[in-house]
């Protein structure tokens, strides 16, 4: 895909994989590849608001490593889309899973 060709782009448990300058790297290459006015959704771990979905949560940390996992968990993904350029980012939705919560973020490239 080239620049400016998408309409949406959807990325579903990939970024609490990857090292913090990854997730920063995958969102930039996702901004890029929106027209303006395109939308990305991302469904991944994030804040891990209750007690008993961190202590779900610690399946995936030893799965896939603290390093990884940790920034998600502590609600990095909204703020690297904003710093990326992404407009208008929300939490539309989190459910509640045997392996901890996963958030539904959504945005539009200006």
């Amino acid at each position: 895909m080239g620049a400016g060709s998408a309409d949406t782009v959807v990325s579903s448990l990939v970024l609490h994989q990857c090292p913090v300058a990854m997730k920063r790297a995958i969102l930039t290459s996702v901004h890029e590849v929106l027209r303006p006015g395109g939308k990305v959704v991302i469904a991944d771990y994030g804040v891990q608001r209750s007690a008993a979905m961190r202590l779900a949560f610690r399946a995936v940390q030893l799965a896939d490593g603290k390093p990884d996992t940790q920034p998600n968990a502590d609600g990095v993904v909204p703020q690297l889309m904003t710093e990326v350029g992404f407009q208008d980012v929300r939490e539309a939705e989190v459910v509640s899973t045997i392996t901890g919560s996963l958030s539904v973020y959504v945005a539009r490239r200006a």
